[in-house]
């Protein structure tokens, strides 16, 4: 890899989305580490293609004012015991899930920092 490109993945390891969501998403990962997250409806993280290995940060779900919004998770997507993530479900509340991308389509998910707010 160019010293060019070095630096551009350096860029993209301080990067922050921050959007509002429904349905069906796929996060940027050659763009973003992190991502701050409204929930306006159910979610779905579907699998990404631009994940690096070593890559990590963290995903914020907040749920909107009216709350009760789930979170469902692609293949790419590990967590303890595959059991998936719950989310806080009180209206305007914060959960915050670390991630470290451990090699190609495996995103291990850390457990959640909950009910934030």
């Amino acid at each position: 890899m160019s010293r060019a490109a070095d630096l551009a993945n350096i860029a993209g390891l301080v990067s922050t989305q921050t959007t509002s969501v429904t349905g069906s998403t796929t996060l940027d990962f050659d763009s973003f580490n992190n991502f701050v997250l409204t929930f306006t409806g159910d979610v779905t993280l579907a699998n990404p293609s631009t994940e690096l290995v070593g890559q990590s940060g963290f995903i914020a779900c907040i749920q909107d004012a009216t709350g009760s919004r789930t979170l469902s998770l692609g293949t790419d997507f590990e967590t303890q015991h595959g059991g998936g993530i719950t989310l806080s479900t009180a209206a305007s509340t914060t959960d915050i899930i670390p991630y470290i991308v451990i090699a190609a389509n495996r995103i291990a998910l850390g457990s959640p920092l909950r009910a934030l707010s």
